[in-house]
């Protein structure tokens, strides 16, 4: 069950959580998700960020449900023909009347969002290498989104 794994990571997992109400997002210190409670409620905009390690990133894909968007950040490797996590991309994220709403720093390599409804547009960098996408924020809809840099 999400919250007794939750409870169980206590502080050894690390999340960034936001939950603002229609004002510009910026970067808050990490903080420890300490509750379910600190998951943005339905309506509010709010991210959690994390993944790094197994547990994490099982954790996050569980919580995923709970937030219409998923970023995922990897990395190919050719020497071994792999994907691998990245936990150091910029996220920029515009809404429809080219207002930035949420721009942060070394985030990943999983990220999950909640806006309100409508269009979106978002761009990750990583090592100065943009990659932009365009998304739509549906009641009701989940989608995943991933980005993929060459190593």
């Amino acid at each position: 069950m999400i919250v007794d794994r939750v409870a169980r990571l206590g502080s050894a997992l690390l999340l960034g959580t936001l939950a603002c109400s229609g004002a510009l997002a910026q970067a808050p210190a990490p903080t420890a998700l300490a509750a379910p409670t600190a998951i943005p409620a339905p309506g509010q905009m709010g991210y959690i960020n994390g993944g790094v390690g197994e547990e994490q990133a099982d954790l996050m894909r569980d919580m995923s449900a709970q937030f219409p968007v998923r970023f995922t950040f990897s990395r190919h490797n050719g020497t071994h023909n792999t994907d691998e996590f990245l936990a150091d991309v910029r996220l920029r994220v515009v809404d429809s009347a080219g207002q930035t709403v949420l721009n942060l720093a070394q985030q990943g390599p999983i990220f999950l969002l909640r806006l309100p409804e409508g269009s979106y547009s978002v761009e990750a960098e990583h090592n100065g290498e943009v990659k932009s996408r365009r998304f739509q924020v549906l009641s009701g809809r989940h989608q995943e989104i991933a980005f993929s840099w060459a190593g």
